[in-house]
């Protein structure tokens, strides 16, 4: 009888692993269509699976230093040129260059932080391409979108 109970709990334990592999879910097509119905007007609500995504995009973009936010006169200011004399100087002579002289980190895109994170992805979903989408994936796609909407003057 123990035997009996042991192997239906392995046989239920077996079956669910089973079933959770088989349905991993794909909201690719969610995404899209919920930009396709933002873009055409169709779904104007606040809460919106595409502008959701993007948000979520956004935030795991500035956790992993491919964007940035920063204050907007910031985000426009030229960096001045650096002298090539200075530089070799530095290298020549004490091999390791000060922070100031350094190249900064080369971001993808920069979100000024006084704009509302709601029209920054509402932005954004109005301008993602979706006919791209259907040959390249929905993330290459959207950091393309950013990127030409939020550039960094560099």
């Amino acid at each position: 009888m123990i035997k009996i109970k042991n192997l239906l709990c392995n046989l239920a334990t077996l079956s669910v692993l089973i079933l959770s592999n088989n349905s991993f879910a794909d909201f690719k097509s969610d995404i899209i269509s919920s930009c396709t119905a933002y873009q055409q007007g169709k779904d104007k609500s606040e809460i919106n699976a595409c502008k959701l995504y993007i948000d979520g995009f956004i935030d795991s973009s500035l956790l992993s230093q491919d964007a940035i936010e920063k204050p907007k006169e910031m985000i426009n200011k030229e960096k001045p040129q650096q002298s090539d004399f200075l530089k070799r100087a530095y290298q020549t002579r004490v091999f390791t260059s000060p922070s100031s002289l350094k190249t900064d980190i080369t971001y993808q895109f920069c979100i000024p932080i006084e704009y509302d994170r709601k029209k920054i992805a509402s932005t954004a979903a109005k301008s993602i391409n979706i006919e791209k989408l259907q040959t390249v994936h929905l993330k290459e796609v959207l950091l393309e979108t950013l990127i030409a909407n939020f550039p960094c003057k560099q």
